[in-house]
């Protein structure tokens, strides 16, 4: 039986497409390890996501601009990922039918990244959206326009015209025929090297290929470009003498460079699953019958030719503020923690509280077309429909650091869930507002029995606890090579240079240092297209 978060992400896990990351047991949440898979391969996690395709609000971006990093915020950020994409609308029939709508002024159409909404739907967002409208969340007809507060249809990085989803490689394609261009599989990074002399001067880097270490050395005026991710970038920055010095030492490490926040003020959003089963299964279209293999073979077959369930996507996606779901904003609000230890903490905590004051997105609703919640079990033959939230703006900083001088070996991984208390007070707030949603009409009606978290999950106490065991990640981890001054806490520079070196940057998610109330697919492409043109010296900060 697949009961726990771990067990399944063990049970889906295909070692060659995936790394099986796991956190270590989480002090504030019942000694839980968590698992955190990513993406193996060409294009990362693009390669292996749940397709989800929105951008921030304004102020989530500008946010970034007033930590300490011209030229970051919302009008750039615009501008990038409207270049980045490649945007497909939907039939005027299915547009008007199940409000798959759209403002043209806020897409792109020559971009490398194909967008659009998925050709086969659940069949009940109309429905949820009726429902969340009667419970007082407005409906957003440009969602990706930069006010998240509502309820919308969002878009899938999936080509409507072929069904087959669009990831990073899609650059690669662009790029292929260049003669400066190698790319290399299988060679995992062990570390940056530098050349000879006074300071850290990026000269190349060692790899692992075919079980042995090899270096490429750039050219004279080239640099070196980590982009790694945020759980890799971090390990590669200390394995190469990059880091907090007592890290380093730990691993037996020389200093190169004395840069303590490499590493720290990791975030993350939480995602929990409420599950419903059907009432009526036929009327509506999920992911349950694949886990018989004949149907999973059938529907293969049908992928082939443009149908079946292999073309389902995810589109409703709505985002509240605390005050518009719970009574109890005001008082769990007075909770937030204004200062923090960490340099660079209440600036941060600054910009949180600024959020809650706009009455920006924060909780945030989603279903997925199938069962995703713990720990009982689905019946046989049933179909369901998981009501998930995510913990979008937590309070809580973890790290990610280097366990062993092995490149092979993964990092350790503390998130620190719930160590500020105010990101459990919140969470079960959205859990409670989920099962508010699930006794609304006409969302209700589409209904059958809780699964998940069950009848015996009662009190605040009991949903506290079951998140506790049962939270996952929703892969959204960001921060740990922040971009902010060296003194709070940042790790590169507006021009994504890594302090206290040279010719090296950081081109990821982990430069990010305030992660928004969003999915972060459309955050990482237009921070590489703003870095692409920073490298090439046409963006000025």
């Amino acid at each position: 039986m697949i009961d726990t978060p771990a067990s399944y992400g063990k049970f889906f896990t295909n070692k060659e497409y995936d790394y099986a990351f796991m956190t270590v047991p989480q002090k504030h949440a019942e000694n839980t390890a968590f698992f955190w898979p990513r993406g193996k391969g060409l294009g990362g996690s693009s390669g292996a996501n749940f397709y989800l395709w929105n951008r921030p609000a304004v102020e989530d971006v500008n946010a970034w601009e007033r930590l300490g990093n011209p030229g970051w915020n919302w009008q750039n950020f615009l501008k990038y990922s409207i270049k980045c994409e490649k945007f497909i609308p939907a039939d005027e029939n299915a547009t008007k039918a199940e409000r798959l709508t759209y403002d043209p002024k806020f897409h792109g159409t020559d971009g490398p990244i194909a967008l659009g909404f998925p050709n086969l739907r659940p069949g009940w967002d109309v429905a949820l959206q009726d429902t969340l409208q009667a419970l007082g969340l407005p409906r957003l007809v440009e969602p990706q326009a930069g006010d998240r507060v509502g309820t919308a249809m969002d878009l899938a990085s999936v080509d409507p015209r072929t069904n087959k989803r669009t990831t990073s490689v899609a650059y690669l394609e662009q790029a292929g025929a260049r003669p400066n261009l190698k790319i290399l599989v299988n060679a995992p990074v062990a570390r940056i090297l530098s050349a000879p002399g006074s300071g850290f001067v990026a000269s190349g880097v060692e790899f692992l290929y075919d079980g042995q270490k090899h270096t490429v050395s750039t050219t004279t005026d080239g640099e070196v470009i980590l982009s790694a991710g945020t759980i890799k970038s971090p390990q590669v920055l200390e394995l190469s003498g990059i880091g907090d010095p007592k890290i380093l030492s730990g691993l037996g490490i020389e200093t190169k460079v004395d840069l303590p926040a490499v590493g720290t003020n990791a975030q993350d959003h939480l995602f929990a699953g409420v599950a419903y089963e059907l009432k009526e299964p036929e009327k509506y279209n999920t992911i349950d019958p694949l886990v018989d293999p004949k149907v999973a073979e059938e529907q293969v077959k049908l992928y082939a030719e443009g149908k079946g369930l292999l073309t389902l996507g995810i589109v409703g996606i709505s985002m509240a503020p605390l005050n518009m779901i719970s009574d109890r904003a005001a008082e769990i609000q007075a909770k937030v923690p204004s200062g923090g230890d960490a340099p660079g903490i209440a600036e941060q905590r600054k910009e949180q509280l600024a959020r809650f004051k706009e009455n920006a997105a924060e909780a945030e609703f989603v279903t997925i077309p199938g069962f995703y919640s713990f720990p009982n079990p689905p019946a046989p033959g049933a179909k369901h429909v998981s009501l998930c939230t995510t913990l979008n703006r937590p309070f809580s900083r973890g790290t990610i650091h280097a366990g062993s001088t092995d490149p092979l070996e993964p990092p350790v991984i503390d998130p620190h869930y719930f160590e500020e208390d105010i990101d459990r007070l919140t969470y079960i707030e959205q859990v409670k507002f989920c099962r508010k949603v699930a006794q609304t009409e006409p969302f209700k009606s589409i209904l059958g029995r809780e699964v998940n978290p069950g009848p015996d999950v009662k009190t605040d106490e009991d949903i506290s606890l079951w998140l506790k065991k049962y939270l996952t990640t929703v892969h959204h981890t960001a921060s740990t090579c922040s971009m902010l001054p060296r003194d709070k806490g940042g790790v590169v520079d507006p021009e994504l240079k890594v302090y206290g070196t040279q010719k090296l940057r950081v081109v990821d998610l982990s430069v990010v240092p305030l992660i928004p109330s969003a999915h972060t697919q459309s955050i990482v492409y237009a921070i590489a297209e703003q870095a692409a043109d920073i490298i090439k010296g046409v963006f000025k900060v």
